[in-house]
């Protein structure tokens, strides 16, 4: 193994024996845990170390996934170490746009089914965002709101940031699936607006063009719902950020909640 940071290195030792290392470097990518280029024999991998507990539900999720061509593939993961190891999917030149291909791989991973995983609890998200946001904005109301929709449970991805999707040879595809769990489909329909900074008619149109891929009927409440999810998307955004001090991701948000707030 080429010199690098000791105590990593111990690290794959443990958790990858196997490896025969010809390169690996820091990635300047990801806002909760490290990530780094790993080679060898010529073959490229993405090595992730958790911060915190490792996803293990979320990783074997993702793992099924990508058998269905929508997700990156894992190689392999050690709980001890929180180490896991993914196919490096080299990204096309073209940018990353809200295409069918994207929205249809979307439905893809909407339709997937996976028992064991849980539900993500957004009332206590939303109250735990209150908390962080000191009143600044009416959190109970908008989860009043919320409450009157019918649900549309389905297995998210729940943290579709751009960072998250990649432009490969073999179209879009959905990576770091470490909040993946239940939730409303709206929840991810949100995140697309919020992650391309889309108006409210623009992702009007993206959800008619969702429900219209996946051959689902579009609710008559469709619009009001998703205008309600991004506006908990973002408070729940603002609140991830502020708490870490990141705060040159608030102001761009601030905006959009403008323009989504009615």
């Amino acid at each position: 193994m080429p010199r690098f940071d000791a105590e990593l290195s111990a690290l794959i030792r443990q958790a990858f024996p196997a490896l025969s290392i010809s390169a690996l470097r820091p990635l300047n990518k990801g806002l909760s845990n490290k990530n780094y280029y790993l080679e060898q024999a010529q073959q490229g991998y993405l090595l992730k170390h958790y911060s915190g507990t490792m996803p293990v539900q979320a990783l074997e999720a993702q793992g099924q996934l990508a058998l269905l061509g929508v997700a990156q593939p894992l190689a392999g993961y050690h709980v001890q170490t929180r180490l896991a190891l993914f196919e490096f999917l080299p990204q096309q030149d073209e940018p990353l746009c809200l295409s069918d291909s994207l929205l249809a791989n979307l439905h893809t991973l909407h339709g997937f089914v996976r028992p064991q995983s849980g539900q993500l609890d957004l009332s206590a998200a939303l109250c735990e965002a209150a908390l962080v946001l000191e009143g600044k904005f009416d959190v109970s109301a908008l989860g009043r709101r919320r409450a009157q929709f019918e649900p549309d449970i389905c297995f998210c991805h729940n943290d579709l940031v751009k960072d998250n999707m990649l432009v490969t040879a073999q179209g879009p595809v959905f990576i770091d699936f470490e909040y993946a769990q239940y939730n409303d489909r709206y929840f991810d329909l949100a995140a697309l607006c919020v992650s391309f900074s889309l108006s409210v008619r623009e992702g009007n149109q993206m959800l008619k063009r969702y429900f219209s891929l996946a051959e689902i009927p579009l609710p008559e409440y469709a619009e009001d719902k998703l205008h309600c999810y991004v506006e908990i998307y973002l408070l729940l955004c603002l609140a991830w950020y502020q708490q870490r001090g990141l705060v040159s991701y608030v102001d761009p948000l601030l905006l959009l909640l403008k323009a989504w707030c009615r």
